[in-house]
């Protein structure tokens, strides 16, 4: 059964890694496609700002004198879609007039020679912005003497940024789609182990409506010659004198026969569902009368009292121990409370249980004993569970295997 619960997972995690497969592959298309677009806009940052720049020299030509302050102000009304934010004219090195509001304060002198000297343009960033400081042709332009004239422009490169924010967007939604996909696939996975979860209830629990129909049968036919010896055994006890040893072993055959007939009625009760009746126990006394010769006992100090179910668990305990005894020696039993929950926890020396027998033990009439039915754990999960607790193998780290119990309150 184990293996083929370990298959369906196994085909489940694959979904997950060829969604999240698919999602990095997304995630790295949108990566790329952003670096790319990065790295071009430095392109389309220097090409916007030279296109604007071309557009202002006409505008200044068309003017036809030294450009005011109203005629700046208008050019750069007429630009404010392109992305022009500031522009000035320069005389000598110096500012005569501007309009808008600049990013950058430092003007170079050394640029801003003789018209027939030095270059024609500088280009630097400023911020967010390019700066563009362009000298005008002397012929065209306004002046007298052999000085120049030129023009300071600051440009905010709206395309390149609208590219940079489309190709920023486009890289979020590939990473909502990579995160969504991932999502979709672990819902799915989580939701089919689900499902085979509860089939595997389904069909554990028609075991053990198989199991209670034999259980029904069972008791049946032990029920009469079951209190045919109680009943005689009873007869010879009270035939014998006190005190004797034969009156002693009459009284223990009573004793176990009263007891069988106890785990005959609590099988029956197991697989009809039946309730259990909690009552405050001493679980160190309960540890002490389930206990074997060799069997060590450990509880905290004082006195460890729960709400259980006393009979019932009595056959939990005593099965584990007397599986842990069968295993192998030395045996520890203990009882402790961890986070409001009683744990019963009995380990031994033995073997341990493979991992892949871990669940099998529980199952009805499993069992790896020459003698035996193989009820015994499933008894005792049942019993558990009608607690409203849980029982399970690990490894002992000191060899062996540890049967855990844990009962909430």
């Amino acid at each position: 059964m184990l293996p083929a619960m370990r298959s369906p997972a196994l085909a489940g995690w694959s979904i997950v890694a060829a969604f999240a497969l698919i999602g990095a592959a997304v995630l790295a298309t949108a990566w790329s496609t952003r670096s790319t677009v990065v790295e071009a806009s430095a392109a389309v940052r220097s090409g916007q700002a030279l296109a604007v720049e071309q557009s202002v020299r006409a505008d200044l030509a068309d003017v036809g004198h030294p450009p005011t302050a109203d005629d700046l102000a208008a050019i750069l009304h007429d630009h404010d879609a392109d992305g022009l934010r500031y522009i000035a004219s320069l005389e000598h090195g110096r500012i005569e007039d501007e309009a808008g509001k600049p990013l950058g304060s430092d003007l170079d002198p050394s640029i801003h020679g003789h018209a027939g000297a030095g270059p024609t343009r500088h280009v630097a960033t400023v911020g967010d912005r390019v700066r563009v400081e362009s000298r005008l042709p002397f012929r065209r332009a306004w002046g007298e003497g052999g000085h120049a004239w030129w023009v300071v422009m600051e440009i905010e490169p709206v395309e390149a940024e609208a590219l940079r924010a489309a190709a920023t967007r486009n890289l979020e939604i590939g990473t909502l789609a990579a995160l969504t996909l991932l999502g979709v696939a672990i819902a799915m996975v989580r939701r089919e182990l689900n499902r085979r979860a509860e089939d595997h209830a389904r069909e554990r629990e028609r075991r053990l409506a198989s199991l209670g129909e034999m259980s029904a049968v069972l008791a049946h036919e032990i029920k009469n010659p079951l209190a045919s010896l109680k009943g005689n055994a009873q007869l010879l006890v009270g035939m014998l004198p006190q005190g004797e040893k034969p009156r002693a072993k009459a009284e223990r055959v009573v004793d176990e026969a009263q007891r069988l007939e106890q785990l005959t009625q609590d099988l029956l009760a197991f697989a009809k569902h039946g309730e259990i009746k909690r009552e405050v126990t001493d679980i160190g006394e309960l540890l002490a009368s389930c206990a074997q010769d060799g069997v060590t006992i450990e509880t905290p100090p004082g006195a460890v009292r729960w709400p259980i179910d006393r009979e019932r668990m009595h056959q939990v305990i005593s099965n584990l121990i007397a599986n842990a005894v069968h295993a192998g020696p030395p045996v520890r039993a203990c009882a402790t409370i961890e986070r409001d929950r009683l744990v019963v926890a009995v380990a031994d020396r033995g073997p341990g249980v493979p991992e892949a027998d871990r669940e099998k033990i529980f199952e009805p009439f499993y069992t790896n004993k020459t003698h035996g039915t193989g009820l015994g754990l499933s008894v005792a999960r049942r019993i558990v569970v009608l607690h409203g607790g849980t029982i399970g193998v690990s490894v002992d780290p000191a060899g062996g295997a540890v049967f855990r119990v844990e009962i909430p309150r």
